[in-house]
């Protein structure tokens, strides 16, 4: 195992040797990991909401432990940690299960966030074909729907994994093909409750209603043999393709802080993701088609510019995988692939080498319909759809 700093027992007292080191690693290493907000020298989201509350719950602390046997475990490839992982998983699934039959229990929040953590944990950490991991969100979907008009959702704890939960959510309608599971227009104003990432929620909640749209024209021809779109579904494409348009992000050539020009990169990758999910979903047209292209050129661009050590990295993988699937040259297909493996040097995440896999079997379909069908039959290809009938599950967008 990797040594770390020495640090004051806090919440960790009372674990095993072996238990507090994970904890340990959780807090120093792994939780700065996981968050995309800017460090600024300050405590991230995850360790400032997360880790003081795990003091008094077993069952998120069970799930962080997990979280942090099976990162060490990817990293060292060392079996007695994945025992370790699976071990805490067990307890944190026993314990949730015990909080959630607790009748007019309290625990609203401890319980709220070991769910998001297993939806986390399952993202970054789950086997490689592992069916979709909808079940945890339909558990937070479920928690949400019965604390929230209890007002419990006014902490900035809550609201934090509010953004959590609206973040994964969002990507994870993009994977499944269908609207979120929630409407998060009114409780979703930034990435990780921080107000300097409102930019980046704001596009999110525009693609929450791309995939809104996506359900209404999948309906839609199930029920019709018209391909056409109706002129409400026509409407709503433009309306969308208008808010896209007019976002602003302030001035890009600003000398500002690192930070916030990251920020500010990140959530204009975000926007041109954004356009290209959109024309698939309400045009059916994708790369090599030039409208789609210009999008994807100023994606990987927008990206490029953001240095691989930054934090804001973590919430590249939806941007990166929907740009760098509708790459056709073989020096965007290069850097996606480049960028892919620096993230995993730095990371170790074991969803970021599925996620290229992806891309690469997209890549080989894409590739293949040229071959049969010219660039028309190219366009044609959902880079979504191809891994739902390859693999049988959603892809890792979160």
């Amino acid at each position: 195992m990797p040594l770390l700093p020495a640090v004051s027992p806090g919440p960790s007292s009372g674990l095993s040797p072996v238990d507090s080191f994970l904890f340990h690693y959780w807090i120093d290493h792994l939780s700065t990991l996981i968050s995309v907000a800017p460090r600024n020298a300050h405590p991230t989201p995850f360790q400032l909401h997360l880790t003081a509350m795990a003091h008094d719950s077993v069952a998120l602390r069970s799930t962080i432990l997990s979280m942090a046997a099976s990162h060490l475990g990817s990293v060292s490839n060392d079996s007695n940690l994945r025992l370790q992982a699976y071990r805490h998983q067990r307890t944190a699934i026993r314990e949730l299960q015990g909080i959630i039959q607790e009748p007019g229990g309290t625990n609203h929040e401890p319980a709220f966030a070991t769910v998001m953590m297993m939806q986390v944990s399952s993202r970054l950490f789950g086997d490689d074909d592992e069916a979709n991991v909808a079940n945890h969100l339909m558990g937070a979907k479920a928690m949400v729907a019965w604390h929230r008009e209890e007002g419990w959702a006014a902490s900035s704890t809550a609201r934090f994994l509010m953004s959590l939960f609206a973040y994964h959510d969002i990507l994870s309608s993009v994977s499944r093909g269908a609207q979120p599971l929630v409407d998060h227009a009114t409780d979703f104003t930034a990435l990780e409750g921080e107000k300097n990432m409102a930019s980046i929620a704001n596009v999110l909640l525009v693609v929450a209603r791309i995939s809104e749209l996506q359900q209404t024209i999948k309906r839609r021809k199930l029920d019709s043999t018209d391909a056409s779109l109706t002129e409400e579904e026509d409407a709503a494409g433009r309306v969308l393709q208008q808010a896209l348009l007019f976002m602003d992000f302030g001035d890009l050539n600003h000398k500002g802080l690192s930070n916030e020009i990251d920020v500010r990169y990140t959530a204009e990758a975000y926007r041109h993701a954004a356009f290209i999910y959109l024309y698939r979903t309400w045009l059916d047209i994708g790369a090599p088609n030039p409208i789609s292209m210009d999008h994807v050129q100023r994606c990987l661009s927008y990206i490029e510019q953001v240095d691989v050590n930054s934090p804001l990295t973590t919430a590249h993988i939806w941007p990166l995988f929907t740009a760098g699937c509708e790459a056709v040259g073989d020096a965007q297909r290069l850097f996606v692939r480049t960028r892919f493996g620096d993230m995993y040097n730095l990371k170790k995440f074991p969803s970021l080498k599925r996620v290229m896999r992806d891309i690469e079997d997209v890549w080989a379909a894409k590739d293949m319909e040229q071959e049969m069908k010219g660039l028309d039959g190219m366009a044609k290809v959902d880079c979504i759809q191809v891994i739902l009938k390859r693999r049988g599950r959603e892809v890792d967008l979160a």
